[in-house]
């Protein structure tokens, strides 16, 4: 039993950009695999796993290997590829328990979730209750194939299938998005670039927790106020989504949701972090003469800030904790 553990297999890929695993396999060893969720259309988000099928022991040991076949609709390709994967590191991560801030337990890793993603991009992540930590980044590579592997039936013209099932599965300002920018290839590795960054609150009493932080590389973690040491001294991904709750002092607590602008934000780091600096990602509040509450996002180094002026908040009232 030694280095078993109990955990499933996944399938994940981007919103906007329709994906479809043929076939997947986790490889234990060679005569011991797991196949992984295939014949779905994906596209509910990076990092973000869909399917989970209950099969096989309880208990499992660790993938070594992957292999994966997928096709990209908004392409119209076929991709494969074959993987080692970093054992000794989803070994690690399954061997320790982590502290949940949803639960307020330690937890456990209990998913490995493969990724597609256009232009044969593949990542793999493993998850667990309030985390999701990526392991892997790979490149598959364009194949030919025979489109029946995803649709057995001659009637519908092979144009017209991948139409319909781009249109049915994206939102009208995705596909709007879709036919003016085309497909952003290599997207997805960018989003892996890392930076040395913090939060940073001014104007308001900070919260000791910030309880969801989702990463554009499909990470997702809560952060402690300030860093703990796990963080502080580790560059992170870009966030593409952070949520917290505040203290209001006049009134109930208000629960804060950012949703970052991508382009707005992949700039800022850029211009600001990019030989290496440190980075305060700051949540500003001012108020005015007239009692009027404002509240900023920048980012900021040490010689210059920029506004994040295209931050979506959303904030609303929640019951005060007991």
């Amino acid at each position: 039993m030694a280095n078993k553990f109990d955990w499933l297999a996944s399938d994940s890929a981007p919103k906007g950009y329709p994906m479809e695993i043929v076939r997947g396999y986790f490889y234990m060893s060679e005569d011991d695999q797991l196949y992984i969720p295939s014949g779905k259309t994906l596209y509910h988000g990076w990092g973000e796993g869909v399917s989970v099928h209950v099969v096989g022991d309880e208990t499992k040991l660790l993938p070594r290997k992957m292999s994966i076949t997928f096709f990209s609709y908004t392409e119209n390709k076929f991709y494969q590829g074959e993987f080692e994967l970093p054992y000794d590191k989803i070994l690690a991560l399954f061997s320790h328990s982590y502290y949940s801030y949803k639960t307020g337990d330690n937890e456990n890793y209990n998913e490995i979730i493969a990724g597609v993603a256009p232009g044969g991009h593949v990542s793999v992540w493993v998850n667990g209750i309030d985390k999701t930590t990526e392991v892997f980044s790979g490149q598959a590579q364009e194949v030919e194939l025979d489109w029946k592997q995803i649709l057995d039936n001659p009637d519908i013209p092979r144009d017209q299938f991948i139409k319909e099932e781009i249109e049915e599965s994206l939102k009208p300002e995705e596909l709007e998005a879709l036919k003016k920018n085309g497909v952003p290839l290599g997207l997805w590795e960018t989003y892996r670039k890392r930076y040395h960054w913090q939060p940073l609150f001014t104007g308001f009493d900070a919260p000791a927790v910030i309880e969801r932080v989702i990463y554009f590389n499909g990470e997702d973690e809560y952060l402690y106020y300030p860093l703990d040491k796990e963080h502080a001294g580790k560059p992170l991904p870009i966030p593409d989504r952070m949520f917290f709750d505040w203290e209001y002092p006049r009134g109930l607590p208000l629960a804060f949701k950012l949703y970052f602008n991508e382009k707005e934000i992949f700039n800022a780091f850029e211009k600001l972090g990019s030989h290496g600096e440190s980075l305060k990602l700051e949540m500003r509040m001012s108020e005015n003469d007239k009692g009027q509450t404002f509240f900023y996002v920048l980012l900021k180094n040490d010689k210059e800030e920029v506004l994040l002026s295209n931050t979506k908040l959303k904030t609303y009232g929640i019951p005060k904790k007991k």
